[in-house]
């Protein structure tokens, strides 16, 4: 026999048998219920004084009893039933109301998120008979809010081909839900940033994570911002704005929520919890970027070493698994939990993976030795993501890599020889695009790779000078320049894209930077007077700006077109 649940407590043993009576029951799969089993509802809900509700499967089968207080009722552990991206959850959710009220707004957020088939509260009256029936279902062509309310009759009176209407709905929720992935395997994504500062940063802040979704090739449905005096410790936002979250999302097919912010491990697993959509942060939206751009072998393992860094904090299980022990003959105590074990695995791997990318950094060490001793000057383009780093090195030197307009599009960069204006040789190098706030594991994980940058005669910092947020990305790439202590490197600063910026805004940037290059990487003409000013830097640094190409000059120009890797 199924358990009742919920608040049994101080019930008589004949309230509680008549409960359990409540199992033997069976619904007309046609009815939504019938009345002599909301008679049997309210009946013991006015003997005990608290709200009953069952569960009913498309059968009629009655497959859980809940019990309640006066006011409200918890309902606990759906997880037993199916629901899908296109379907219901396949049971409807039947309760009883003391106080002759209306279905409340949780009864409708529980409907909405919890995809029931429908809701329903029977009126109990004070001789313990049924009165009028409030019922609501999902309606997929409802706009403001995702419900359809009855109007409240009598349940007696009540009449309806349930089961009709629910496949019908449910046929029409799926065709929706079709259409809107038609010819996309792209996921469905709500934006959520909140703040306790200005809006106007947050909006900043909030664009950017639009092209980092894009970059993850996820389609953004809706952005949610929200101004709160304080963070909520718990769910971030409040729980309100957090429950219209979810109604949006199941509105508009969305798999996932991804806020602004960085989540802590307790944030995210009680965000989990009241929803059955997947939850990320800007932070793991970066690491899957990452990991799905990384091609090299080093830059796969330092990718790899960011995540299980960032999710060893976050690991979490459903409560089921908690007190699951592992032990053996011989071993002391209860053993380890499933979790402990999960932990216990990632750290293994953290281990293993530094051990590999330290041997891999002796690797990079020779290959920064074999460049040094060419006697070439080295120039690395750095800027932030998508400032066209990789559109330069292309133009410039016919390098056949990858160039989008995305987001840390190049993550694996690579070297190309550079003949400059007076025939002299150097090495040009593309590197990973920096961003505002990296994250501090990935930062870690990449640490080694950037310290390459080191390395560099000269940092050639390029701008896109297009984006309205141009000044605060200079600062940012400064910032982390500075962190990594190359700050003391000479630098060529580059503007680029002044094809796609207002005159007037190059104009008043090139009386504020006379000595920088103003250029478009998709246009050669204009990375001229950029090579010039390069190469009178380079000059200036081996104090022979006017020397003939040097022996070691000419015979690595003798060599091919090749390419030294550079893993990041």
């Amino acid at each position: 026999m199924p358990e009742v649940k919920g608040n049994i407590t101080g019930l008589k043993p004949n309230q509680k048998k008549s409960l359990a009576r409540l199992f033997q029951r069976r619904v007309d799969r046609a009815s939504l219920i019938s009345w002599e089993l909301g008679r049997q509802l309210t009946e013991i809900s006015a003997d005990t004084g608290r709200q009953i509700g069952i569960l009913i499967d498309r059968r009629g089968n009655i497959l859980q009893v809940f019990v309640g207080d006066s006011k409200s009722i918890l309902i606990s552990d759906l997880s037993r039933f199916r629901v899908g991206k296109s379907r219901f959850r396949g049971v409807r959710w039947v309760h009883t109301h003391l106080n002759s009220e209306p279905l409340t707004q949780d009864d409708l957020t529980d409907l909405a998120l919890l995809r029931f088939d429908a809701v329903a509260a029977v009126e109990t009256l004070e001789n313990g008979l049924p009165g009028r029936i409030y019922a609501a279902w999902l309606d997929p062509q409802a706009t403001k809010n995702p419900w359809h309310l009855e109007k409240p009759v009598p349940l007696n009176q009540f009449r309806l081909d349930f089961y009709g209407l629910i496949n019908a709905l449910e046929q029409e929720f799926a065709r929706r839900v079709d259409s809107q992935s038609t010819g996309q395997a792209r996921r469905r994504a709500v934006l959520v940033g909140v703040t306790t500062d200005r809006l106007e940063d947050l909006q900043r802040s909030m664009t950017e994570l639009i092209e980092l979704a894009a970059s993850a090739e996820i389609e953004v449905v809706d952005t949610v911002t929200q101004k709160r005096p304080y963070l909520n410790p718990k769910f971030v936002v409040g729980s309100g704005k957090l429950t219209d979250i979810m109604i949006t999302a199941m509105q508009k097919s969305a798999e996932m929520i991804i806020f602004a912010g960085e989540l802590s491990g307790s944030q995210m697993r009680a965000i989990s919890e009241v929803c059955e959509l997947e939850v990320i942060d800007r932070t793991q939206l970066i690491l899957d970027i990452f990991a799905r751009r990384a091609a090299s072998r080093d830059g796969k393992l330092q990718v790899e070493l960011a995540q299980m860094k960032y999710s060893l904090p976050r690991l979490v299980m459903k409560d089921d698994f908690m007190s699951r022990i592992t032990g053996g003959i011989g071993a002391k105590g209860p053993g380890e939990t499933k979790i402990e074990v999960l932990r216990r695995r990632v750290k293994d791997r953290i281990a293993k993976l530094e051990h590999e990318l330290e041997q891999l950094s002796g690797q990079r060490g020779r290959r920064r030795a074999g460049r040094n001793k060419s006697g070439l000057p080295i120039v690395n383009l750095v800027g932030y993501t998508n400032a066209g780093k990789s559109t330069i090195l292309r133009t410039l030197t016919g390098a056949e890599i990858l160039v989008e307009k995305r987001m840390f599009a190049t993550l694996d960069p690579t070297s190309r020889r550079l003949c400059l204006p007076s025939g002299r040789k150097s090495i040009l190098i593309d590197t990973v695009g920096f961003i505002q706030d990296l994250p501090s594991d990935l930062a870690k994980a990449f640490r080694a790779t950037l310290e390459e940058l080191g390395d560099a005669d000269i940092l050639v910092h390029v701008i896109d000078l297009s984006n309205p947020e141009y000044s605060n990305q200079m600062m940012a790439v400064e910032q982390i320049l500075e962190e990594l202590a190359l700050d003391d490197i000479p630098q060529l600063v580059v503007f680029n894209k002044i094809d796609k910026t207002a005159p007037e805004i190059v104009s008043s940037v090139r009386a504020v930077w006379p000595e920088a290059a103003f250029v478009s990487a998709l246009e050669a003409t204009t990375l001229r007077p950029m090579l010039e000013k390069l190469d009178e830097e380079i000059g200036r640094l081996v104090g022979r700006s006017d020397r003939a190409p040097s022996e070691v000059d000419q015979k690595r120009g003798s060599e091919g077109e090749g390419s030294v890797s550079l893993i990041t």
